[in-house]
């Protein structure tokens, strides 16, 4: 009866739960076993526990809790090594070949590629993505995975680039420069890419009444606003319009370089007119080919060229030229009304922006070593512009960096390191679109031609593609791409070339 009466409290058993809204009030609820409860029966076995194997109940050493930390430390050991091994196969995978085409061996980083089920060495990544068709990168592997493949012989494009990362500028900006041997460190032509910089001593735009006077093919050239004109520097009606005097400024030799570069604009001579001397068929009081004068707005002295079928505005360069030449007996140019002026026909025979619409200095070179052509057309412009910079030093900004050239036509080429450009060839025409070929250029001052293949579709631009080279290329002249030194041509077929060895240079022009 005991014993039963003891079972039925046991089944009756529930827990003192205290009530949440008011602590003082204890809940039984039947079936549930409280947090203190599980830690002291967890107590109470350790104490037996230690009872029996210690022969001691104070638990002053407990060795199974020793045993159990110990436990824990190298489960969680465990698991944080499976962990690390797991993200680092993540980050650098243990190299499963698969269906790459372009493989890179991990301890050598040496370059392959696979070509109809066997794999060939490649001298470089643009003749890999060639190969491949597209911009892929290289699978870095184990020399396992490569010994899985048949080899083949070893194929690429010597000289071909490394690195092909795209410059992100959008307008084209190309300056050549040549410095006097008084330049110092800077003689010799110059290739800058990008707006160049002209803060300080640098060349920066030459003003409209200053020009340089060089010795060029045939004789002596005139740069000024943004052309080269013939000159003949004893002929007095010319040089004395252009404020020279009777003795001819100090003139500087010119590369071809930079000659062809500057675009060429008609000679500074005296123009011909047609019927000079004969008497013009309108009220002028003048022959034609003279000059006559007007007060134009503002009391300034207007002049204009007598001709055969009306009066033409003239500068007063163009003004001096055609007296000095002939001023069929006048002492002065007749000075003529407004009135008379508006009621005489107007003529535009000659091509008055040939001549300058002032007098020109001529910049010592001394004084300013360096003489640059900058090239600009604006992303979107129909049209391109020329200018002429002068100055003592380089206009070379801080990010780019000259490297020095030696098998080109310039002796230094200033690239931003690391980008290269898309090009595109264009004529020196102000108009000429950009149709001409495509070319690389890399920061190292190399140009190379980008070629397309055979089939229909297979044009330049998607050569370009292959390379990771798919943004719009920049124009530019191929008078100043020639400067840079030529590299081998870019296309899959060059790529395919097979070869058992990359011969060195047959004639290296300098050790460095």
């Amino acid at each position: 009866m005991s014993n039963a009466g003891h079972e039925d409290e046991r089944r009756g058993f529930s827990s003192r739960t205290p009530d949440n809204n008011n602590p003082d009030r204890v809940r039984y609820r039947r079936g549930f076993v409280t947090k203190h409860q599980v830690t002291g029966w967890r107590f109470v076995m350790r104490r037996l526990s230690a009872g029996v194997a210690m022969h001691d109940a104070r638990m002053l050493v407990d060795p199974l809790r020793s045993q159990s930390r110990a436990l824990t430390t190298g489960v969680l050991a465990v698991v944080a090594a499976v962990i690390g091994c797991f993200i680092f196969s993540l980050i650098r995978p243990g190299g499963d070949a698969g269906t790459d085409v372009v493989l890179a061996d991990r301890a050598s980083s040496a370059l392959y590629v696979r070509v109809n089920d066997q794999l060939h060495p490649v001298l470089n990544l643009a003749s890999a993505r060639l190969i491949a068709g597209k911009p892929v990168s290289p699978k870095a592997v184990n020399a396992r995975q490569l010994d899985k493949f048949g080899r083949g012989p070893l194929i690429g494009i010597p000289g071909a680039p490394e690195r092909m990362v795209a410059n992100t500028a959008t307008d084209a900006d190309w300056t050549v420069c040549e410095g006097t041997p008084a330049a110092g460190a800077a003689a010799g032509v110059s290739l800058i890419a990008g707006p160049p910089a002209t803060d300080g001593e640098r060349a920066r735009a030459l003003p409209g009444d200053r020009a340089v006077l060089v010795d060029g093919p045939g004789g002596s050239w005139l740069l000024w606003n943004g052309r080269r004109s013939a000159i003949d520097v004893n002929d007095r009606a010319v040089t004395g319009a252009l404020g020279w005097g009777n003795q001819p400024p100090q003139s500087r030799p010119i590369s071809s370089a930079l000659f062809n570069a500057v675009p060429e604009g008609p000679a500074l001579r005296a123009p011909a007119i047609a019927g000079a001397g004969t008497p013009a068929g309108y009220p002028v009081g003048a022959p034609v080919g003279s000059v006559v004068a007007a007060y134009g707005s503002g009391d300034a002295l207007d002049y204009y060229a007598v001709l055969n079928d009306g009066l033409q505005p003239i500068s007063g360069v163009l003004a001096a030229i055609l007296r000095n030449t002939d001023s069929h007996g006048l002492t002065q140019p007749p000075r003529l009304s407004a009135d008379q002026i508006a009621t005489l026909p107007v003529s535009h025979q000659l091509d008055t922006a040939a001549y300058p619409d002032r007098e020109l200095r001529v910049v010592e070179p001394a004084q300013a070593p360096i003489t640059c052509l900058q090239w600009v057309k604006p992303e979107g412009a129909a049209t391109s512009s020329a200018g002429l910079l002068s100055g003592a030093v380089l206009p070379v900004t801080d990010v780019n960096r000259t490297v020095r050239l030696v098998n080109a036509p310039a002796a230094r080429a200033a690239i931003t390191p690391g980008y290269g450009y898309l090009v595109q060839t264009v004529g020196n025409d102000a108009a000429a679109p950009a149709a001409g070929s495509l070319f690389w250029v890399s920061d190292t001052g190399v140009r190379y031609g980008i070629e397309g293949g055979t089939g229909r579709n297979d044009g330049p631009v998607k050569t370009a593609a292959a390379l990771g080279l798919d943004g719009p290329a920049l124009p530019m002249p191929w008078s100043i791409l020639s400067l840079l030194s030529a590299g081998p041509a870019l296309s899959q077929a060059d790529a395919l070339t097979a070869a058992d060895f990359t011969a060195p240079a047959p004639n290296p022009t300098e050790n460095r």
